[in-house]
């Protein structure tokens, strides 16, 4: 059941779609639904939800806020979302009576008065001979009762309706469905007077009028006397407002969450670990945010699906969080061009999205795409008047200059200054681990004045959900298919699983690895992608590694085998990347329970949370006879006691201490400055 992407209108969260994509929602998902309640939300409850804080939670608890205004969907293309459209409820009405005549889907119809409710049980039968009608009734015009609630929530129920149509007038039907959600048993929506136009007892406005964002001013001749305050007063105040939102600057209305902007060059279904992270931060924070992601479409492998080659932007809701996807040219990981060119694609459209989105409180960046993804942060604040949080997973251009990736010495000059500039305008800087504080405050070492530059920072160390990724025994079911794939049943399984790429020496590892040829209970694994993974593949080849083997990325719900499908696990990083990075993998080795075969520096964040927690063993970068010993020693200790027990350390370790929980109310606290 996916939601319609939302833009915030004065506060209130409406659903960028359109007739159709509504309908076929609702039908298709009608089960999933019922018990919740949509609002179809116009200037006139747009502007109450604005000026009443308690009516601007109901609206934004509905299950979607639908743009019943013209006017509404008319803004929402001006800011850029071309597809979206007006979904009026007297429109819907009767779109969803004709998807479900002749269906087993039951309508209950509950408001207005007892003569519209006479002439429209008229109509509907005349019109639409086929619809399933549960029940009709029009409830006193005055304060029911407690008893009398029960007594119509309780007939409600027991006529087994599937959609309640609720026509009580705003802002008191939206009242009646927020307190009777999970109470009702049906999908409920509020039309206003939808019922009066189709019981024929008030005539709507013609189609040009309503198609000219007229239909209020027909509405106005037809009854000046109750409704000439309502459009007059409202519908200006509701253009005052636009008008003092766009220029107000950093002056910001009070709401219930604050908006949070968070561009995330990947994002889930992205297998990127960046990506994974960003997915279950923005989830973990939304109760806390209103929260829009700024990403890619799915492209972490450099091919990009049909359905996402046709528009420039997709506009999803994942989980309560929307996702603004920009369509980006595919790559290939070992054609450095290729990748350039996906990146600058991806950085100049994220500037022309972040112009599409409503008023945002606070930017969120990582350092990815590397240097460019900071300075997004840095054109985000700008453009939303924002404060700017900038996370930084890996430190660029140092990350590129410890493994010689690039040696022009003014290019990294220039690209160092890029990434100090984010640093200096954020209001927060976070890093991954505690050895990367002193790399953000080498950048401003050197004088008092530019020591008095150096950005508020903290570290919050990444994390794995350790409530997915679980030990598992060795014969489960899905372990043992998953060993019976790559043929390694009956092995021990030494596994590197993550990013094969630049950063990791593997291409120097695999040399330490074919000492081991010979060693036929023995196979090593990697499980992942990355720009070197084909050289490993032809090293293999090449020097006919039999024990050596590969698998693709795992799907997230299908980590959690592959990663007990191990024995061992590889945590690496290339020399001189300390205090550059943390190699994220090492959280999922801990949760899964298994020991730790780390090449790590010393006073390195993940080398530290291994000696700390005694899950592992360690050697150094570059110091291959170490590795080679390191591997022999668990090779020839596989099955030991000792082995088991450094899982039982790590698991155990990061339960107390690195949980996705503490991490992610870690980033909340320092988003909002709390202390």
């Amino acid at each position: 059941m996916k939601k319609p992407f939302t833009n915030r209108i004065l506060g209130v969260d409406i659903a960028i779609t359109n007739m159709e994509d509504v309908v076929r929602l609702i039908t298709h998902d009608l089960d999933n639904l019922k018990g919740k309640f949509i609002c179809l939300s116009n200037v006139h409850t747009t502007v109450m939800a604005y000026d009443n804080a308690e009516y601007r939670n109901i609206q934004n608890s509905a299950f979607i806020a639908l743009p019943d205004g013209s006017p509404l969907a008319f803004l929402q293309r001006l800011r850029g979302y071309k597809e979206a459209r007006q979904v009026a409820g007297p429109d819907l009405m009767p779109q969803l009576w004709k998807a479900t005549e002749n269906t087993e889907i039951s309508h209950y119809f509950y408001g207005s008065s007892e003569e519209t409710i006479s002439a429209l049980r008229q109509n509907l039968r005349k019109k639409y001979p086929g619809l399933k009608i549960a029940g009709m009734e029009a409830p006193p015009f005055r304060p029911l009762s407690r008893e009398e609630d029960e007594e119509a929530v309780k007939r409600i129920n027991e006529s087994g309706a599937d959609i309640l149509w609720i026509g009580l007038g705003a802002p008191k039907q939206e009242e009646w469905m927020y307190a009777h959600q999970g109470k009702v048993n049906a999908l409920m929506f509020g039309v206003g007077a939808g019922f009066d136009f189709h019981a024929g007892t008030v005539k709507r406005a013609p189609l040009w009028m309503r198609s000219h964002y007229l239909e209020w001013l027909y509405r106005l001749i037809q009854d000046p006397k109750r409704l000439w305050k309502r459009y007059i007063k409202t519908n200006g105040k509701f253009l005052l407002l636009l008008a003092k939102e766009a220029f107000r600057g950093k002056k910001r209305v009070q709401r219930d969450k604050k908006s949070l902007l968070i561009y995330a060059h990947y994002y889930y279904p992205d297998v990127a670990s960046t990506g994974q992270i960003l997915t279950e931060l923005a989830e973990g924070l939304k109760d806390s945010f209103h929260i829009t992601v700024i990403c890619t479409v799915p492209s972490y492998t450099g091919k990009i699906s049909q359905y996402y080659k046709k528009h420039k932007y997709y506009y999803e809701n994942i989980n309560g969080i929307n996702v603004l996807r920009i369509r980006v040219p595919e790559f290939r990981k070992n054609f450095a061009p290729s990748r350039l060119y996906n990146i600058a694609a991806y950085f100049i459209s994220a500037i022309a999205a972040t112009l599409r989105i409503e008023e945002q409180d606070y930017v969120f960046t990582i350092s990815q795409p590397p240097v460019l993804g900071g300075l997004l942060g840095v054109i985000g604040k700008k453009i939303k008047h924002a404060k700017f949080i900038y996370n930084i997973q890996d430190f660029n251009p140092e990350q590129i200059m410890a493994v010689k990736y690039a040696t022009n010495k003014a290019a990294l000059k220039f690209l160092m200054r890029l990434d100090k500039y984010s640093c200096k305008k954020a209001d927060k800087v976070i890093v991954v681990g505690r050895d990367m504080i002193d790399t953000l405050k080498a950048r401003f070492a050197g004088t008092d004045k530019e020591r008095s530059k150096m950005p508020a920072y903290s570290y919050i160390n990444n994390w794995i959900d350790e409530e997915e990724i679980v030990p598992l025994s060795g014969e489960n079911e899905q372990v043992m298919a998953f060993k019976r794939k790559y043929r390694i049943e009956d092995k021990f399984v030494i596994m590197y699983s993550g990013n094969i790429g630049l950063y990791y020496d593997l291409l120097n590892i695999i040399r330490v690895i074919e000492k081991f040829k010979d060693e036929k209970e023995v196979v090593f694994l990697f499980a992942g992608d990355g720009s070197v993974v084909e050289q490993l593949r032809d090293y293999v080849i090449k020097h006919e590694l039999d024990n050596v083997c590969f698998a693709p990325y795992q799907d997230k719900d299908r980590l959690v085998y592959s990663l007990n499908a191990g024995n061992v696990h590889f945590v690496v990083n290339a020399k001189g990347i300390k205090g550059v990075s943390v190699p994220s993998k090492l959280y999922g080795v801990m949760s899964a329970g298994k020991p730790v075969l780390g090449i790590l520096e010393e006073e390195s964040e993940a080398r530290l949370i291994i000696e700390e927690s005694g899950c592992g063993i360690v050697a150094q970068p570059g110091d291959y006879k170490a590795i080679e010993q390191l591997i022999a020693y668990f090779i020839q200790t596989r099955g030991s006691d000792s082995q088991a027990q450094m899982g039982k350390a790590g698991r155990t370790y990061l339960t107390k201490h690195l949980t996705k929980k503490v991490s992610i109310e870690k980033y909340r606290k320092e988003i909002m400055g709390e202390d």
